[in-house]
């Protein structure tokens, strides 16, 4: 029996997703143009680092400001583990208003990964994107998805952070897709105890 959250193709989707609101790949396929320029930023020293390494981490969260800095610190911390490599889509050079290279680069990129990690702060930026599609993806999300979660001690900060209409809906349903896999955080200084939680 159809429930409504079954593609024909038989991919599943978290209960509650709309698959007609989501965009198809089709959708967003590169020019030639941008498919050589997708090659050459993906193929290079880092790539071949990743693909030789144990332990592959795609560390995904805000890009800017403090919490940017907080994530760069995550993918240092990853990085110096034995047999490991850390990596940010950026680093490929990729820019997140170029959606026609970001969502094949990242689609990549966390197919390659042995874990996905998602430093979360709040419900706004990019980082949003990216937990959607794997949101999206059930079975990445179930293998390869650690959530770092920032705690907020008041619940007027909670909300202030995290209530951001549809992204706070699928976002409750990702969290609880991967329950065993969030981990929280209150302070800056609590953040390397969160990730060294991760294998």
């Amino acid at each position: 029996m159809d429930d409504g959250n079954n593609r024909a193709d038989g991919a599943d989707f978290i209960d509650g997703t709309d698959p007609e609101a989501l965009r198809e790949e089709e959708q967003l396929q590169p020019t030639p143009e941008q498919h050589e320029r997708l090659k050459d930023g993906l193929h290079g020293e880092l790539f071949d680092d990743i693909r030789r390494a144990d332990r592959r981490y795609l560390v995904i969260g805000r890009g800017s400001d403090a919490p940017g800095e907080r994530r760069a610190a995550v993918c240092e911390q990853l990085d110096e583990r034995l047999s490991a490599v850390a990596f940010r889509l950026e680093e490929f050079g990729f820019s997140g208003e170029e959606v026609d290279l970001w969502v094949p680069a990242f689609e990549i990129l966390s197919e390659m990964a042995s874990r996905i990690v998602a430093i979360v702060e709040d419900y706004d930026g990019g980082h949003v994107w990216e937990l959607g599609y794997l949101y999206r993806y059930q079975t990445t999300v179930r293998n390869a998805l650690w959530m770092l979660k920032r705690v907020y001690e008041t619940e007027s900060k909670r909300r202030e952070r995290y209530d951001n209409g549809m992204a706070a809906s699928h976002m409750a349903a990702l969290e609880k897709a991967v329950s065993e896999r969030v981990i929280g955080w209150e302070s800056p200084d609590d953040l390397p105890r969160a990730v060294e939680r991760v294998p």
